[in-house]
């Protein structure tokens, strides 16, 4: 799933975007993608009005807030009719599903919220939740607690993470195994692109029991469903035994307890797998890196060394990291 990134727009578009309207413009498409607009019109061509309407907006600033979207390349205008551009059917509907947008849309919109406490933030120190009386509950807290949720997030990460489900299948040799248990395995893309590329591999998607309700739909739907299960549980408490092979994938930092389990719960030759994205060799903080640090309340993942150090200490021998690719990366390691 790639991202609309600034030189994707019209060049005319580019020169007017200074610092202050990339804000302003980018906040008016992640609105788009809140209310639909682009899928609202999707093969059709629709005035303003009837555009508002079908969208359920206040006719002050629709057609305003319509045309701003022409000006940014993303619908056209004819007549007073507006359709969407290529741009936007290719990113915002070919490249993304429904559920892709509504979670992406919704997370960009409390980024932005979260970062109007920033100057407060900076001189008191005190969280953007406490200053704004907001709260934003992390990821694993609400797929335990809304099923709809869960539902939405785990389709939505199956699209997120295809490019790096297929590198995976690609370099991970698993021609020596049987089976395979996926801890906190959302909804199921990594098992599912391994159980294609290894025929004999069965596989086991392990998470919160409404995350697999989803899983298990997905897996149904890419008829996977006899060499691909899901098994309710948290890893926090309980790894099970009789896998071969123990694959853990963007699930941010894991207790070294778990790690211990997991080596406990592995028989001799077994290997464990982690996914290491390729350290950045910046020294200095991304944009995106402190966006991320200041108001995402999704645990911390743990650098390269770390979980090298951490495969060592549960008992795995040699652990190693190699690259797969457009910026993934792999660590593994075997028991015995």
């Amino acid at each position: 799933m790639r991202e609309l990134t600034l030189d994707k727009l019209p060049r005319k578009v580019l020169a007017d975007l200074d610092i202050e309207t990339v804000f302003i413009a980018s906040r008016c498409v992640i609105a788009a993608e809140q209310l639909q607009v682009f899928r609202k019109l999707h093969g059709r061509e629709l005035s303003a009005a009837t555009l508002a309407r079908r969208i359920g907006l206040r006719w002050k600033h629709s057609a305003s807030f319509f045309d701003c979207l022409v000006y940014l390349g993303l619908l056209k205008k004819t007549d007073n009719k507006y359709r969407n551009s290529p741009l936007a059917a290719k990113h915002f509907i070919a490249e993304r599903s429904m559920e892709w947008t509504r979670l992406w849309s919704h997370e960009c919109a409390q980024d932005y919220e979260a970062l109007t406490a920033l100057e407060e933030v900076l001189s008191t120190g005190r969280d953007w939740r406490e200053i704004l009386g907001k709260e934003r509950k992390p990821d694993y807290e609400l797929v335990q607690e809304d099923p709809v949720w869960a539902r939405g997030f785990a389709f939505a990460l199956y699209d997120i993470h295809q490019a790096e489900a297929e590198l995976l299948a690609r370099h991970l040799d698993l021609s020596g195994y049987r089976t395979l248990l996926d801890v906190g395995g959302g909804s199921g893309v990594m098992s599912i692109a391994l159980a294609r590329a290894h025929p004999h591999l069965r596989a086991c998607v392990m998470d919160f029991e409404y995350v697999c309700a989803a899983a298990k739909d997905i897996i149904r739907r890419e008829g996977l469903s006899r060499r691909v299960r899901t098994l309710a549980g948290d890893m926090n408490e309980r790894i099970p035994s009789g896998f071969d092979v123990m694959l853990f994938w963007d699930i941010g930092r894991i207790d070294a307890r778990v790690m211990k389990m997991a080596y406990d719960n592995l028989p001799r030759g077994g290997m464990i797998v982690r996914s290491c994205p390729r350290p950045s060799r910046s020294k200095v903080v991304s944009p995106s890196r402190f966006l991320h640090q200041y108001a995402s309340v999704r645990p911390e993942g743990q650098s390269k060394a770390s979980k090298l150090d951490g495969l060592k200490s549960a008992g795995f021998s040699k652990p190693r990291y190699r690259s797969i690719g457009q910026g993934y990366g792999v660590i593994s390691g075997h028991k015995g």
